[in-house]
């Protein structure tokens, strides 16, 4: 087989590629004018870099000599892919013109010679295992190498062949056999002959051996997914085959389990008809909650494709098949034992169905049946389950548990009291994460369906549990709902829910002493929590943020509490107004006067002085002039001191830094002290320490340099970055910067090339910005370094001096910004238009923007949210119109993007609801859309951002394409939609329209055209429940304007209360049921038809009465109840007279009974031990043949269908047809397929008519 796969040597390979390049020498030249103009793009960009740089009052902010030679570098490329153009452009056109030296061409005589030489060999008995495998490799190498070997050999001579090979002795011969048929199959029409060969037989009777023939069972395997990959081969594939699969999938420990698990969901999307035929959708039902989790997840993904629309959903049984989800919940209670991996595993696929619009639909029909079922659980279960359960409701609304809840638990207290978890919920920093609007959307209608259910009644039942690891969890979780209530739902529901009737009855009952004050508690806890997180920071301020391999980015002070802040503004007050003797009194307390160690010095009275009495300019000029107490303490601070240089960092040493900031704070406030330090060595040694970076200052140790990377990372002398930040933010103390040259230092180091990237970080985090001075050079050049995470980082920063208000950012900010939209590095340039699309949400910082004019066509897809942005303004939308981008893109969205645009927010949507993701799915959707996205607002689209403008509405009005939605949606309103492009299709439409409507301007073409009632409309009765849900987060969009609001109040959807008259994108239905509910469907049916095609009755001339008890009884173990008695039945049978089950008649009709019935994979290979006396010789199976001819002519009522089959298999040589001929000559093999008389259609069974290896069976 290799050397087949070597054939072709290096010159023949050089000689094909040289001919591929030729002939796709147009698309060659096309890719390389691409990368000439991105090239160009990019020298563009450098250039303007050193425009800016030069028009800069502040001289150059870029290394001019790094610029100059990215533009020879570009200059370099694009000589190049000249040079590659006019190479391709010299090629000639025509093959001829050009002949390759000595080619060596495939040998076809040779090949045939060989493969006549194959067949020979299979058809000699005499051949030993080891010559067969030679034989199937070879023919491999030639199927590998000629691509369709169809040219050789007739595919009947070669199918013929193989049948007797794939019967061998040797599991290796037959494993390779079932490898050379999967190489075989090229169409459909192979398949069949395939079938029409009764290979299907084989491939059971391989499938179901043991596991000592993996090897044989897994190439069998792989054939059956052969058939499935082959277009309209799934059509094909037997039913035998499937209750194969079932009975594999049924046996836990079977090493192909899930192969054939994942093959079973495959069939059930392609062809559930064929599944359901044989009872497969209930095992893939059974499987969700039997796990492996891996298992879960694929089932999962095939039950919500098969409940989306009626033409699958009529497959699933309405009432049965949800039982089976939520069995395991149902049963705990009742059994004594459970297993809590299965209650887990129950648990996950409940949240997965809840996680998708479908799911959540499914399980809240009937009237809400299963929620309330799982709520009723939760009441009255033991408290294992209670633990899954919570932790059910934790997830599904995407609650984070707090993270000192465990450590809690497993503290030595045996009873957790109710005022040590309010303590530990006030230690938390309350921040609100941003979430998708889509997914807040979602959580209110989920919301709605669990508190319509009774889940806060049942949650404050949990909480009397008597674990404290339930009861205080159901606390925590029903607090958390009550914010989303109050956030997500209209005001009447808020009312009800934060009445907490029962809770305030059991408080004051005062009958059971226990209860009543369990109950007071709980309420403690909800009062104490609300005056906790009224005191908390905002979900605006940042925490420290690391993301990824970079360092801390942000620092912000800790926040004190208010009482902490009013003591010390009180003592400052009174610190302020001293008198001059108790003033002294505390300088000399502090040591410093009398005592040069600082260890000695008391530093809490330091810091009173500081922060209190010296802050009196007045006091403070008296103390530098009249005593050595200021220099001291500013003597300490020097860094060549190597007292604060050299203290360690520690938990007990932000004394030092607060202080030193405070100092500094105060002497650059008033004109003594900026003397003060002018003339103090302080800020000189801090320059001669920072020049000591200089590879050119002569210290080369880097011990020696008081900012070296270990003294950074190890002691305080980081934070002399933070004393420069403080005499940044004034314009004196930036004086004192330029005048000891601390700036030209901080130059130099932005220019380093030993990578001390620490020190580049450190100063962009510390310089202050407010101020047009030499800290915004500073950032430009760091945003320019030649260091790709340098200059990502610096990019980042901005992000965070705009959240911080920083001065005039419309201005500097926006021009660096869209510097940066330059950079080589894609990472750099798509971060720099993520934080232009939020800093654009301000109208001036879009108007500055706009003015600059930036070009983006080099980068492509990334610049679409920048653009769209542009057309939310006038000026942006006229300069859009300019070169034509407007009509252009508005063409391309109605035609493609609007369908792009319904995959991407799908995929976001599975993305944010975070079920699987990211344990188990692969990576490859995050190129779709940054993570950034799904923490900020909805994807834009571009009909929303159009109608944001006068000129663009005018435009949508005039090109007519609202219209066309409009039509399309009431269009598809009146009947129901099959096609999965017409499903996308309608989609795209509806969020086209949802946008538009989202807008001021744009909800009145909805409102004119009157298509928010037809949305509504579409929302309530749509039988395809992806529909509803793309609908239901439509109306959100609609919600976003007061109009749309007013609208939908009228059509009977209500939206949440919010103060200052806020609009949010949220609406929920005033009665749930009418929107969350599912037309009644008829099932179809896993049920076998009644009337089997094979009855024993008919054939009963065929068999005499031994042999027709041993098939009655081989009908019997099918029968969970009839199996051990005729199992043992069959036994003795065998051992009376086990000639029997040597005779190949028998054989076959027990076979097309397997075929017909579910049987375990036990059962199954019971039976074929029985007939393992059978030996398939080349007479045995002719016999077979034979056998499967007459029981077909004997078959009753098929006899038209019978003669197809037949004269199709007489006539059946597919290698000197044409497609036309082989389709219409092979129609007639078709393994499995549906007969429903076109008059009377039974709507009650599913009826199929199974055609197997030519029998009707």
């Amino acid at each position: 087989m290799d050397d087949f796969d070597n054939f072709m040597d290096t010159k023949d390979k050089s000689h094909l590629a040289y001919q591929k390049l030729r002939e796709e020498k147009a698309a060659a030249i096309s890719k390389l004018q691409e990368k000439i103009n991105i090239e160009e793009k990019i020298k563009a960009g450098a250039e303007l870099m050193l425009q800016v740089s030069e028009t800069s009052q502040k001289g150059d902010t870029i290394e001019r000599s790094k610029v100059e030679q990215r533009i020879e570098e570009a200059n370099k490329k694009i000589s190049q892919l000249m040079k590659k153009i006019e190479f391709f452009k010299n090629l000639p056109d025509h093959k001829e013109e050009e002949q390759p030296k000595k080619p060596r061409r495939i040998d076809h005589k040779e090949i045939q010679a060989q493969v006549e030489e194959c067949l020979s060999n299979l058809e000699n008995d005499s051949l030993e295992p080891y010559q067969q495998l030679d034989t199937l490799n070879r023919l491999i190498g030639v199927c590998r190498l000629v691509g369709d070997i169809r040219i050789f050999v007739h595919i009947k001579t070669l199918l013929n062949s193989l049948r007797y090979t794939v019967v061998s002795k040797t599991k290796e011969v037959r494993a390779n056999t079932f490898r050379l048929l999967r190489y075989l199959v090229y169409d459909k029409n192979i398949i069949m002959a395939m079938l029409a060969f009764n290979y299907d037989m084989y491939i059971n009777r391989s499938l179901v051996r043991d596991l000592k023939f993996e090897i044989e069972r897994t190439q069998a395997l792989k054939l059956v997914r052969k058939f499935i990959d082959t277009p309209k081969g799934v059509k094909l594939i037997p039913q035998s085959i499937v209750y194969v699969l079932i009975s594999i999938i049924e046996q836990v420990d079977d090493k192909l389990r899930p192969l054939c698990m994942e093959t079973l969901n495959e069939l059930a999307i392609r062809n559930v008809k064929l599944v359901a035929s044989c009872g497969g959708i209930k095992i893939i039902f059974t499987a969700m909650v039997e796990g492996p989790m891996y298992l879960t997840e694929m089932n999962m993904l095939t039950v919500i494709y098969l409940l989306d629309t009626e033409k699958t959903r009529n497959y699933i049984k309405p009432e049965v098949d949800l039982e089976i989800i939520i069995s395991t919940f149902i049963d705990v209670y009742s059994k004594a034992n459970h297993s809590e991996e299965q209650l887990q595993l129950c648990s996950n696929a409940i949240l997965a169905l809840f996680k998708s619009w479908t799911g959540m639909t499914y399980l809240c029909f009937q009237e809400k049946r299963v929620v309330k079922i799982i709520i009723e659980t939760l009441r009255i279960s033991r408290s294992e389950a209670r633990k899954t359960l919570l932790q059910l409701i934790f997830d599904l609304f995407q609650i984070k548990v707090p993270k000192w809840f465990n450590d809690l638990l497993k503290s030595k207290k045996k009873n957790i009291d109710m005022n040590t978890l309010i303590a530990k919920k006030k230690e938390e920093k309350i921040n609100e994460e941003k979430k998708l609007c889509l997914i807040n959307h979602y959580h209110a209608i989920l919301l709605l369906v669990f508190k319509e259910s009774g889940l806060f009644e049942a949650l404050l039942e949990v909480s009397k549990d008597e674990q404290p690891a339930v009861s205080y969890k159901a606390i925590i979780l029903i607090d958390e709902l009550l914010m989303l209530c109050n956030k997500l739902l209209p005001s009447r529901h808020i009312l009800q829910v934060c009445a907490l009737p029962s809770l305030f009855k059991s408080a004051s009952d005062f009958s059971d002493e226990v209860l009543r004050h369990t109950a007071i508690d709980t309420l403690s806890y909800f009062n104490n929590i609300k005056t906790n997180k009224a005191k908390s920071i905002t979900a605006q301020q940042m925490d420290e943020i690391e993301k990824k391999d970079k360092i801390i980015l942000y620092k912000i002070n800790e926040n004190k509490g208010r009482t902490q802040r009013q003591i010390e503004n009180v003592k400052i007050i009174m610190g302020y107004n001293i008198d001059e003797m108790h003033f002294k009194n505390l300088i000399n307390d502090t040591q410093v006067l009398t005592d040069k160690d600082f260890t000695k010095w008391n530093w809490n009275i330091i810091q009173d002085l500081i922060k209190g009495p010296l802050m009196n300019h007045k006091r403070l000029e008296e103390t530098i002039k009249t005593t050595k107490f200021i220099k001291r303490i500013i003597s300490f601070y020097r860094p060549l001191s190597h007292q604060f240089s050299d203290i360690l960092k520690k938990k007990n040493v932000k004394n030092y830094v607060e202080i030193g900031c405070e100092l500094i704070t105060n002497l650059v406030a008033m004109s003594e002290g900026i003397r003060f330090l002018s003339e103090n060595k302080f800020l000189q040694q801090i320059s001669e320490c920072l020049l000591q970076l200089d590879p050119f200052s002569g210290i080369t140790d880097q011990n020696q340099q008081i900012f070296s990377k270990e003294r950074m990372e190890m002691t305080l002398t980081s934070e002399y970055f933070t004393f420069i930040g403080i005499l940044s933010k004034t314009s004196d103390g930036i004086k004192l910067l330029e005048k000891f040259k601390i700036f030209h230092a901080l130059y130099c180091i932005t220019e380093l090339r030993n990578g001390r990237e620490d020190l580049i970080r450190t100063i962009v985090t510390s310089l202050d910005y407010n101020i047009n001075s030499h800290s915004r050079i500073i950032l430009s050049k760091i945003m320019t370094s030649t260091y790709k995470h340098t200059r990502l980082f610096a990019t980042d920063y901005l992000q965070y001096l705009f959240r911080s208000g920083v001065n005039d950012f419309w201005d500097w900010g926006i021009r660096y910004l869209s510097i940066q939209l330059y950079d080589p590095a894609i990472e750099v340039s798509k971060k720099a238009v993520l934080i232009l699309d939020e800093a654009c949400n301000n109208p001036k910082n879009l108007e500055s923007l706009v003015k600059l004019r930036p070009n983006l066509e080099h980068l492509g897809e990334n610049a679409n949210i920048l653009l769209f942005r542009f057309l939310s303004s006038t000026l942006g939308f006229q300069y859009l119109s300019d070169f034509g981008f407007v009509e252009r893109e508005m063409d391309d969205w109605f035609e493609i993007k609007n369908e792009n645009y319904v995959m991407k927010i799908e995929l976001i949507l599975e993305r944010a609801f975070n079920t699987f993701t990211s344990k188990n799915r692969p990576p490859d959707v995050s190129d779709v859309m940054e993570e950034e996205s799904l923490s900020s607002e909805i994807l834009p689209h571009f009909y929303g951002e159009l109608t944001k403008t006068p000129q663009g509405c005018s435009l949508l009005e005039r090109k007519g394409h609202f219209k066309h939605f409009v039509e399309y949606i009431k269009a598809y309103s009146k009947k129901n939609i099959i096609s999965t492009n017409k499903i996308l299709k309608l989609k795209a439409v509806l969020w086209a329209v949802g946008h538009i409507g989202s807008t001021k301007n744009g909800v009145s073409f909805l409102i004119e055209d009157g298509i928010i009632n037809t949305i509504i409309k579409l929302a309530e009765n749509s039988t395809i429940l992806s529909i509803k849900g793309t609908c239901f987060f439509v109306l959100g969009l609609i919600a976003n304007t007061s109009k749309g609001c007013i609208i939908l109040k009228e059509y009977g959807w209500e939206t949440p209360f919010l103060p200052y008259n806020k609009i949010v994108n949220y609406c929920v239905p005033l009665d749930t049921s009418r929107f969350l509910k599912i037309p009644k469907w008829e099932f179809y049916g896993s049920i076998i038809n009644n009337e089997f095609l094979y009855d024993i009755n008919i054939q009963k001339k065929l068999y005499d009465d031994i042999e027709l008890k041993i098939l009655k009884n081989i009908g019997s173990l099918c029968n969970h109840i009839l199996s051990n008695a005729s199992s043992k039945a069959l036994s003795k049978i065998k051992m009376e007279k086990p000639e029997y089950f040597t005779s190949v008649k028998l054989f076959v009709g027990v076979y097309i009974i397997m075929s017909t019935y579910h049987y375990r994979i036990t059962a199954r290979r019971f039976i074929y031990d029985l007939f393992e006396g059978v030996t398939f010789s080349r007479e045995a199976i002719l016999e077979i043949e034979e056998y499967l001819k007459n029981s077909l002519n004997n078959s009753s009522g098929k006899t038209n269908d019978n003669s197809q089959v037949a004269q199709s298999y007489q006539d059946l040589d597919l290698t000197k047809m044409d497609q036309n001929d082989r389709n219409n000559k092979a129609a007639s093999l078709i393994s499995t397929y549906s007969v429903e008389n076109n008059n009377v259609v039974t709507k009650q069974v599913l009826k199929p008519q199974h055609v197997q290896i030519g029998f009707n069976v």
